[in-house]
C-alpha cells in the first residue's frame, strides 16, 4: 500500500475490530476478506485473503485467529516477500504488528544475548590469563598472543552486537521484525570472518614457535597462507555480496547479489577442513616426544580440545544447509549464529590453554608430577630405586635447564660453548619453554646427558 495515500495500519484495524464487536450482524454476514483492500497493499491482498479463508478467520475473531496461528503468519510472510516490493512488505509488517500488539510473540533473542555475552566473558577471561602468564615468564607478548588479543577484542564486539541485534529483532519471526534494520547483521558477518582467521592464526603461530622441525614449520606456514587467503577472499565476498552495498539493508534498492547460500556452504566446509588440518598437524611432532604413554595421551588430549571447534563447525553447517533459502531468516538463522559464536570461542580457548601452565603451577599440587618426570633419561634409570623420576637438582639437570633459550639443533657440545651462543637466534627464542611442556628439552635429552 503506497504511503502517499496515507494508509495507516493501526486506525483501520482498530475501527474494523470496533465495528466487528459492536455490530454482531456485520461479523456474521461480512467476510473478513471484504475489508482487506482498504487495509493492505494490492500485492498483499491475495496472500492475506487466501490465508484468512484457509484459516476460517472471521471479523469477530480476526486477531485471535491470525495472531495465535504461527503457520498462517509464516505462509502470509513468505507470500508477501515473494509478491511485494520492500515498501509494501514494511507496510504489511506494520499491519500485522498493530493487529497482534497485545499477543505474545515467539522470540529466540534471549538465547542470542546469553550465548554472545557468556562466550565473550569466558573467552576474555582465558585470553587475559594467557597474557598474564606470558608476561610473568617472558615480560612480553609474542605475536601469537597478539593475534589472540585481536580475535578476543573482535569477539567482544560481536558479543556486544548480539544484544542490539536481538533488540532490533534478530531471533524473532520475519513478520515481527522491522525489515529496514539490517546494518547490524551485515557488520556481524564481517566480524565473524576476522575473528575466525585471528583465532586459528594464533594457534598456528603457537605451533610455529614451539616446534622447531623445518618440515613442520613449512607445513604450518603453508596452512597459515591458506587461512589468510581464505579469510581475505571470503571477507571480500561478504563485503561485496550485493551491489550496491546499501541494498543489503536497504531493500528499496534493486540488488544484484552473488549466490549467498553457496557462499555460506563454501565458508562452512572450508572452515571444517581448516579445523581438521589444525587438529592433526602437531600429532606427528607430539608422538616424537620422549614421554611415557600416559603423558603422551594427556598431551594429545590437550591439543584435541580443538576438535570440539570442528564439531561446532559441522553443526553450524547443518543449520546453514537446513535454512539456506529461508524466508524467515531472523528466526531460522539463530542457531547458525549461536554455533558460530561457540565455534569461535572454542578456537580461542584451545589456542590459549597451553600458555596457562605457569599459572596452574602456582596452585599447590597442580602439574607437579608432570614437572618431576620431565627429565627422563638413561642416567635416571641406572639407580636401583628408580621410579621414573629424577633425583632433585643434579648437576646434569642444572645444565639441562640452561637449554630452553637455545635452538635445539645447536644444543650439542660443551656447556660453555652453548652459553656463548645464547640469544644469537631471536627467531628460536624459547624462553617460555617451561610453560609449554619443555618439548625441545625432552626431545633432545639423550644428546646432552
Amino acid at each position: 500500500m503506497p504511503s502517499s495515500k496515507g494508509y495507516e495500519a493501526s486506525w483501520p484495524l482498530i475501527l474494523l475490530l470496533c465495528i466487528a464487536t459492536a455490530t454482531p450482524g456485520l461479523s456474521q454476514n461480512t467476510n473478513s476478506t471484504d475489508l482487506l483492500p482498504g487495509l493492505v497493499p494490492d500485492c498483499a491482498f491475495p496472500c492475506l485473503a487466501n490465508a484468512l479463508q484457509q484459516g476460517g478467520c472471521g471479523i469477530a475473531d480476526l486477531a485471535d485467529c491470525v495472531c495465535t496461528d504461527i503457520p498462517l503468519q509464516a505462509n502470509v510472510s513468505a507470500c508477501v516477500q515473494l509478491s511485494c516490493p520492500f515498501n509494501d512488505q514494511v507496510e504489511v509488517g506494520r499491519v500485522s504488528n498493530n493487529l497482534c500488539i497485545d499477543y505474545p510473540k515467539e522470540s529466540r533473542s534471549g538465547q542470542v544475548r546469553v550465548t554472545g555475552t557468556a562466550s565473550a566473558a569466558i573467552t576474555f577471561t582465558i585470553v587475559a590469563l594467557r597474557c598474564v602468564a606470558r608476561l610473568m615468564r617472558t615480560k612480553r607478548l609474542w605475536w601469537d598472543d597478539w593475534m589472540a588479543v585481536i580475535a578476543t577484542v573482535s569477539q567482544r564486539t560481536l558479543g556486544h552486537n548480539s544484544s542490539p541485534g536481538a533488540r532490533l529483532g534478530f531471533g524473532r519471526h520475519y513478520w515481527n521484525v522491522d525489515p529496514a534494520k539490517g546494518e547490524m547483521f551485515y557488520a556481524t558477518q564481517m566480524l565473524y570472518v576476522l575473528i575466525q582467521v585471528s583465532a586459528k592464526g594464533s594457534l598456528l603461530a603457537f605451533y610455529a614457535r614451539v616446534f622447531t622441525s623445518r618440515k613442520f614449520r613449512l607445513w604450518t606456514w603453508i596452512t597459515v597462507g591458506f587461512l589468510v587467503g581464505h579469510g581475505a577472499i571470503f571477507l571480500g565476498l561478504v563485503i561485496f555480496q550485493c551491489r550496491p552495498i546499501a541494498s543489503i539493508w536497504d531493500r528499496n534498492l534493486e540488488p544484484k547479489c552473488i549466490n549467498l547460500p553457496a557462499l555460506g556452504y563454501a565458508g562452512a566446509i572450508t572452515s571444517i577442513v581448516e579445523d581438521i588440518v589444525i587438529l592433526i598437524l602437531p600429532i606427528p611432532e607430539l608422538l616424537k616426544l620422549q614421554l611415557n604413554r600416559g603423558k603422551k595421551i594427556a598431551l594429545l588430549l590437550m591439543f584435541s580440545i580443538g576438535s570440539f571447534a570442528c564439531v561446532t563447525s559441522m553443526i553450524r553447517l547443518k543449520y546453514i544447509v537446513d535454512f539456506g533459502n529461508t524466508l524467515d531468516a531472523a528466526w531460522d538463522n539463530v542457531y547458525v549464529v549461536i554455533w558460530s559464536i561457540i565455534e569461535l570461542s572454542c578456537a580461542l580457548i584451545c589456542a590459549s590453554l597451553p600458555a596457562l601452565r605457569p599459572l596452574l603451577q602456582m596452585i599447590p599440587g597442580v602439574l607437579s608430577s608432570t614437572k618431576a618426570s620431565t627429565f627422563k633419561g638413561p642416567s635416571s634409570r641406572s639407580g636401583p630405586g628408580h621410579r621414573g623420576s629424577l633425583p632433585p637438582r643434579s648437576a646434569s639437570a642444572r645444565a639441562f635447564k640452561e637449554l630452553p633459550d637455545l635452538p635445539v639443533e645447536r644444543s650439542q657440545g660443551h656447556p660453555d660453548k652453548r652459553m656463548s651462543k645464547r640469544g644469537t637466534y631471536p627467531d628460536a627464542d624459547y624462553s617460555s619453554r617451561d610453560e609449554e611442556f619443555e618439548m625441545h628439552s625432552v626431545t633432545k635429552e639423550r644428546s646432552v646427558v
